[in-house]
């Protein structure tokens, strides 16, 4: 590998790495809210990724099966534009 691959090749994980801290920092911003939200008596449930199939009884008091929402791309795009 030459000088010039090499670069590339970091300069492809530099990129790889930025995405995934994006990825990283919404979720513990999302995570954040919603403790936040529970702690102001919310429902965990409006955080959760299966909310609008989930049939459980435990609905509005969370459960094991409770898993944090993805964010959408627009969001994360915005906040690479940041």
């Amino acid at each position: 590998m030459n000088g010039r691959q090499a670069a590339r090749a970091a300069a492809k994980r530099i990129e790889e790495l930025e995405h995934v801290n994006r990825l990283c920092s919404a979720d513990i911003k999302d995570y954040n809210a919603c403790i936040t939200d529970m702690i102001k008596g919310g429902d965990p449930c409006q955080w959760c990724e299966d909310l609008n199939e989930c049939q459980l009884e435990a609905k509005g008091k969370g459960c094991e099966e409770w898993m944090l929402r993805s964010q959408p791309k627009e969001v994360l795009q915005n906040e690479c534009d940041q």
